[in-house]
């Protein structure tokens, strides 16, 4: 028998955002304003899911594919500006982002 493994496509960040934002679309705009930033507008498009914002509005997790993660986290890595985002774990096996308490 064969053993094969199956290839992640996607990636996860969980991020913490201050100051706190339930605001997906806030989010979103924020990645994009990075993406934008660090790599040109056409970065600015990259595919991503916002999974989880917690009821606090202080984190999120989001999704993106694989070959686009290490943009995300870099352009995440030099955004100065408000809302700040930044990076508390990441992986691509989403269950290991997850916190221990089962907080999600």
């Amino acid at each position: 028998m064969q053993t094969t493994f199956l290839k992640a496509e996607n990636f996860y960040f969980r991020l913490k955002v201050a100051p706190p934002t339930k605001n997906d679309l806030a989010i979103r705009k924020t990645i994009a304003d990075a993406l934008s930033q660090s790599f040109g507008q056409t970065s600015a498009a990259t595919f991503l899911d916002i999974l989880w914002t917690s009821e606090d509005g202080k984190e999120c997790v989001i999704r993106v594919q694989r070959g686009d993660a290490t943009k995300v986290a870099a352009a995440l890595a030099s955004w100065k500006e408000l809302p700040r985002l930044s990076v508390s774990n990441e992986s691509a096996f989403l269950p290991s982002i997850l916190p221990t308490n089962g907080g999600l």
